[in-house]
C-alpha cells in the first residue's frame, strides 16, 4: 500500500527551546538555562510526527535565506519531509520558545519572516494535486507572503474532494474576519482547543451548540482538543469522547501539532472515530512527557508505548 501523502501550507518556523529553571524570567533577573536546541517549530512539528507515523509529507511555503532556514530545511530533509517546493526568500519565521523545567509551562516570542508575497506556485498545486489530504494553519492567516497561497491551496483540494484539515490555533481571533471566513469556507475538518471554540464559532450556547453551528456550515468534522483531558470527534452522524492518557508532563510544546498528524492518520486509514481519538491523545500524551519540539515529537513506538500502558 502506497503511504498516504499529506500536504502542509505555511507555518514553516524555526524554534529556539531554551530550558530555564522557572517562569516569569523577570526583568534583571539571571538565569541560567539548562537546555538550547534549535528545532523545527510551527508545522514542523507536524510534518515530522507524521512520517515519523510512516506518511509521506510535504512542505510548502516559504523560509528565509539565512542560516536559520537552511537548518530548518536540513532537520525537516533528516525526517523524510519533502521540501523540495518550499521557496526560499527573504527571512524566516522565528520563535524562542521559554520552558519552565520546573513544570510551569512556557512562553513564545516570536516574529514572521519577511519577504516577498509568493502565489500557489505550479508545483504547490502540482503537490496537492497528488495529495490525500491537506492542512492549512491559522497561523499563517498573519503570514502575509504565503496566506494567499495557502487559502488558494485549500480551495484547490476542496475542488478535487480531498479533506482539507485546518488548526485555527490562538491567533484566528485577530485575523481579518475575510480571511476567517475564506478558511473555515474551505475546511472540511476543524482541529481546535475547547478555549478556541468560541472565537471560531461565536454564536455562543453551550459546546454542542457551537460545534453543531459549525458543522451545519458543511463541515465533516470538528475535533475538540481538551489538553490533559482528551478530546471529542463530532460529524453529523456521531461523536466520540476520549479522556486523555495520564501521564507525567514536562513540556507541551509540539503537542497539539504532534495531535494533528496523528489524528489525520487515523482519519485517512478509515478508523472508527473513538480509535482515531485515542491514538491522538496518545501521540500528545507521548509528546508532552519529552522536552522541546521538532525533532522532540514522538516515535511510533513511543505512542505504542502510552496505548499499551494505558490498556
Amino acid at each position: 500500500m502506497n503511504a498516504m501523502r499529506v500536504v502542509s501550507i505555511g507555518d514553516l518556523v524555526t524554534d529556539l527551546v531554551t530550558e530555564i529553571p522557572h517562569l516569569p524570567a523577570a526583568a534583571g533577573q539571571h538565569q541560567v538555562a539548562s537546555k538550547v536546541q534549535l528545532e523545527p517549530g510551527g508545522a514542523g512539528n507536524f510534518l515530522i510526527a507524521g512520517a515519523r507515523l510512516g506518511m509521506a509529507m510535504t512542505a510548502l511555503g516559504t523560509v528565509g535565506d539565512d542560516w536559520s532556514g537552511q537548518a530548518l530545511l536540513a532537520a525537516l530533509q533528516a525526517e523524510g519531509v519533502d521540501t523540495r517546493s518550499v521557496s526560499t526568500q527573504g527571512s524566516t519565521t522565528t520563535v524562542v520558545s521559554l520552558v519552565a523545567a520546573d513544570g510551569g509551562g512556557h512562553v513564545f516570542l516570536g516574529a514572521y519572516g519577511q519577504g516577498a508575497e509568493v502565489p500557489l506556485l505550479p508545483a504547490w498545486s502540482a503537490a496537492v494535486a497528488s495529495a490525500h489530504a491537506l492542512i492549512g494553519w491559522g497561523y499563517t492567516l498573519h503570514e502575509t507572503r504565503v496566506r494567499a497561497a495557502m487559502l488558494a491551496g485549500m480551495a484547490q483540494a476542496r475542488q478535487q474532494g480531498l479533506p482539507v484539515f485546518f488548526d485555527p490555533g490562538p491567533f484566528f481571533a485577530s485575523a481579518e474576519p475575510a480571511h476567517q471566513q475564506a478558511a473555515l469556507e474551505r475546511t472540511s475538518v476543524l482541529l481546535l482547543t475547547d478555549e478556541e471554540l468560541p472565537s471560531v464559532s461565536p454564536q455562543g450556547g453551550s459546546e454542542e451548540a457551537r460545534v453543531n453551528a459549525l458543522l451545519a456550515r458543511g463541515l465533516s468534522g470538528v475535533v475538540v482538543k481538551r489538553g490533559p483531558h482528551g478530546c471529542s470527534i463530532f460529524t453529523a452522524q456521531e461523536r466520540a469522547d476520549h479522556p486523555g492518557f495520564a501521564v507525567p508532563v514536562v513540556d507541551t510544546s509540539a503537542a497539539g501539532d504532534s495531535f494533528a498528524a496523528a489524528l489525520i492518520f487515523g482519519w485517512l486509514s478509515g478508523w472508527p472515530l473513538a480509535r482515531a481519538a485515542a491514538f491522538a491523545n496518545a501521540m500528545g500524551a507521548a509528546k508532552v512527557q519529552k522536552m522541546g519540539s521538532g525533532r522532540q515529537v514522538p516515535t511510533r513506538a513511543e505512542v505504542d508505548a502510552v496505548l499499551l500502558g494505558h490498556s
